[in-house]
């Protein structure tokens, strides 16, 4: 498996990660209503902004494309930890 798309996931996870961290510092409301939701919705944007998709990163046949991007800012939205574990858990079933 290639580390291109851990690369790329990984590095748009840190940007969501500091994106969210800098809307919730600006806008302290919205750290008491849910920062996990403004990383999501981050997450979502970013990733249909850049038409950056797991599945297809990973070679992995998407019909519904904007469903992948929507996915993977869910997941991206997580933050890099997470994103590191998944490709670990994916690398061993790839093994």
């Amino acid at each position: 498996m290639s580390l291109e798309p851990l690369a790329t996931i990984t590095v748009l996870a840190f940007i969501v990660e500091f994106v969210t961290e800098i809307i919730t510092s600006m806008f302290p409301g919205l750290k008491k209503i849910g920062g996990k939701q403004v990383a999501a919705i981050m997450g979502m944007l970013i990733c249909l902004a850049t038409q950056s998709g797991l599945l297809t990163l990973l070679n992995i046949q998407v019909n519904f494309v904007y469903l992948d991007y929507l996915v993977t800012g869910l997941i991206i939205s997580r933050g890099s930890n997470v994103i590191h574990d998944l490709f670990k858990q994916i690398e061993k079933k790839v093994a």
